[in-house]
């Protein structure tokens, strides 16, 4: 299991990504130096998920959540991301009415990731509009 956080307010810029400034929890089997499942270097937004199996496919869990607002009013989206492309069915959207007024905002998806292979993982911004993100915790599980 893997969890990491960013408390504090920091602007994601369109097509940018959610930065992650503390490591809170990542098990043995989770660091890829000891042939793991997972790299992250902290204060990144990528985290790569390794299937270092010979056969058959490892799916991992991924849950984010967060608080997001924007300077001014507008449409606001964020998404999971693999490889840089949006995992469908995973945007987070919010229309602030008034400026700086905090929403709180979800998503999980599941990833599944071939034999032999890796998919880089990363909370992205969809929306033209910088957003304004705190207390972004994002949480990785292997499943199997």
């Amino acid at each position: 299991m893997f969890n990491a956080v960013n408390e504090a307010v920091q602007t994601v810029n369109q097509n940018a990504n959610v930065l992650f400034a503390n490591d809170r929890v990542k098990s043995n089997r989770a660091n890829a130096c000891n042939g793991g499942w997972l790299i992250h270097d902290t204060g990144s937004g990528l985290f790569t998920l390794v299937n270092n199996n010979r056969c058959g496919c490892a799916t991992f869990r991924v849950d984010f959540n967060a608080n997001i607002t924007s300077a001014t009013d507008g449409a606001l989206a964020l998404a999971i991301k693999s490889n840089g492309e949006q995992v469908a069915g995973t945007e987070m959207d919010y229309t602030p009415a008034t400026a700086n007024v905090y929403e709180s905002v979800s998503a999980s998806t599941v990833i599944v990731v071939p034999a032999g292979a890796s998919k880089t993982i990363s909370i992205g911004n969809l929306n033209p509009t910088a957003t304004l993100v705190k207390n972004a915790n994002i949480i990785i599980e292997k499943k199997r």
